[in-house]
């Protein structure tokens, strides 16, 4: 007995004398309880993230919904698409998905409109899509027929889908020209008439409409362009006053420069910033010339985030407004 006392107390002596013996002793201890607290951590993070995900879910204002967003294959109207999704809208995307004479680089592809749709249901709701050109009021009316004949409303439509050319005005071919109001003026007329009378029989429903910085301001190299984003304020604002007595309403949104394929691309970038033709050539050209805020340019997840609030029930309550999305610039405006 007093051997084992012996041993023990020995044993002990070792230990705090060895400082590798001692720092293992409370390595093994301090993972023990590290390990107790991980444990805890994990369940109370997945309690957590449990809890959020149900409210989350409980406060999802547009369940069961329905929203068409025109050029919905990409960019803005993508980022829309996913806004009014996370809110539990069911989407509907109408795109031309191909190239069209009269626009000098790429447009969006089909398989853009597929890639979308996946990024769309993960929010788990619906998204159908059809190709089409705005310019067509015949297919516009059929899809927006098929939508409410599929889903039984049409709850917020989002006119998105656009094109630029850049420039001096002389030099634009008239089928560039044409090009461009057709489908940014023409074609937004032709969604708001074949969407009106569904809002105006349901006495319910949102329009939302994207126009551009440049529709509240001249701009010599995109003088075609900004004529466009002109008119469709005009658009959003008599629409406005058509859908008011009927419960819906019709605002629009004026971005500033946002990382789309409107503006990555070379035929823009190489006009826009010469001397180093990239998107970071032409965001440090924002940063230190023309923005006030000192940032470059906004994602279309930003302007996504606008568009869910003027479809939310918040925004139900604003229409005929003119938002900028602008880092500043319309503060140089006079109204």
């Amino acid at each position: 007995m007093q051997e084992q006392k012996m041993k023990s107390k020995t044993e002990k002596t070792k230990l705090e004398k060895d400082p590798t013996n001692l720092s293992r002793r409370n390595a093994i201890l301090t993972t023990g309880v590290g390990m107790v607290a991980a444990v805890g951590a994990t369940g109370a993070s997945s309690q957590t993230n449990a809890e959020e995900s149900s409210t989350n879910k409980n406060t999802r204002n547009m369940d069961g919904a329905t929203s068409l967003i025109t050029g919905g294959a990409r960019g803005i109207g993508l980022a829309s698409a996913i806004a009014l999704a996370k809110e539990g809208s069911n989407i509907v995307l109408y795109d031309v998905a191909g190239d069209l004479p009269g626009v000098n680089y790429p447009l969006a592809t089909e398989s853009d409109l597929y890639k979308a749709k996946e990024k769309i249901e993960v929010h788990g709701v619906k998204c159908i899509f059809y190709k089409g050109d705005v310019r067509d009021r015949n297919r516009m009316s059929q899809v927006v027929g098929q939508t409410v004949e599929q889903f039984g409303s049409l709850d917020h439509v989002v006119v998105n889908a656009g094109v630029t050319q850049i420039g001096m005005i002389e030099y634009f071919t008239d089928e560039e020209v044409q090009t461009v109001i057709d489908i940014n003026v023409t074609g937004a007329v032709r969604t708001v008439q074949s969407v009106v009378p569904i809002m105006r029989k349901q006495k319910s429903g949102g329009i939302t409409i994207i126009s551009s910085l440049l529709g509240r301001q001249g701009d010599e190299w995109f003088p075609i362009y900004s004529a466009t984003k002109w008119a469709v304020i005009g658009l959003a604002k008599s629409t406005a006053l058509i859908l008011g007595q009927h419960n819906a309403t019709c605002n629009a949104i004026c971005p500033t420069v946002v990382k789309t394929d409107l503006m990555n691309n070379d035929y823009v970038l190489g006009s826009m910033s010469p001397q180093n033709p990239t998107w970071d050539g032409l965001e440090d050209l924002m940063t230190q010339w023309r923005n006030p805020l000192p940032m470059g340019a906004y994602e279309p997840a930003d302007i996504g985030e606008i568009v869910r609030y003027f479809a939310s029930d918040k925004g139900k309550k604003i229409t005929g407004e003119v938002f900028g999305v602008t880092a500043g610039l319309f503060a140089r405006n006079t109204a």
